[in-house]
C-alpha cells in the first residue's frame, strides 16, 4: 500500500510539474504575442498619421491636427521601443521638416493656381510623407539601424535648412527656453 501511495504521489508530482511547465510556456507565448500586437498597433498608428499627410493640402484645410497626430504617434512608438536610441531625434527632425513643408505649401499656393501648379506646390510635402512612410516600413521590417537613422536625421535637418533659407525663414528652435533634459 505504501508503495502504491508513493507511486501515485510521484506520478501526481510529475503531472503537476509538466502541467506547470506547459502553462508557463503558454503564458510566455501569450505575453510575447501581446507585446507584438502592441508594437504592431504603435507602428500602424505612426503609418496612419504619415499616410494622412499624403494627398493632403494644408492650403485648403488646417494642418495642425494632422501634425499633432503625427507627433503623438511618433512619441508613443519611441517610448515603447527599447534599444532604438536616436530614433526620437530622427522622427522629430522629420516632423519639423513636414511642418515646414506644410508651411511652404500655405505660403506658396495662390488662389487661381492651375491644377499643375497646385500639384507642383504640394509635391515636396507628399514626397516627404511617402519617403517617411517607406523608411518607417524598412525599420519595422528589418529592425533598427542607428547609422541609417542618423543619416536620415541629418538629411531631414539639411532639407529643413534648405527650405527655410529659400523662404528667408529662421530655423525653428531646437529647445524650449528655460527647459532642460532630465539627464543634464
Amino acid at each position: 500500500m505504501d508503495v502504491i501511495a508513493i507511486v501515485v504521489s510521484v506520478l501526481s508530482l510529475a503531472v503537476a510539474g509538466v502541467g506547470t511547465v506547459l502553462a508557463n510556456r503558454r503564458a510566455n507565448e501569450a505575453l510575447d504575442e501581446s507585446r507584438k500586437a502592441a508594437a504592431s498597433a504603435l507602428w500602424s498608428g505612426v503609418q496612419e498619421a504619415v499616410q494622412r499627410m499624403i494627398g493632403f493640402d494644408p492650403a485648403s484645410e488646417p494642418i495642425g491636427e494632422r501634425l499633432a497626430n503625427l507627433r503623438i504617434a511618433m512619441i508613443a512608438l519611441v517610448d515603447e521601443l527599447d534599444g532604438w536610441a536616436g530614433l526620437d531625434t530622427w522622427l522629430d527632425a522629420e516632423r519639423v521638416l513636414g511642418a515646414t513643408l506644410g508651411l511652404q505649401v500655405m505660403e506658396t499656393r495662390r488662389p487661381g493656381d492651375t491644377v499643375d501648379t497646385r500639384l507642383d506646390v504640394l509635391d515636396p510635402l507628399h514626397r516627404w510623407a511617402h519617403a517617411l512612410g517607406d523608411n518607417l516600413h524598412q525599420f519595422r521590417a528589418h529592425g533598427y539601424d542607428p547609422v541609417a537613422a542618423a543619416k536620415l536625421r541629418d538629411h531631414a535637418t539639411s532639407e529643413l535648412r534648405r527650405v527655410s533659407e529659400a523662404h528667408g525663414w529662421p530655423l525653428p528652435p531646437t529647445t524650449v527656453p528655460g527647459l532642460r533634459a532630465l539627464d543634464e
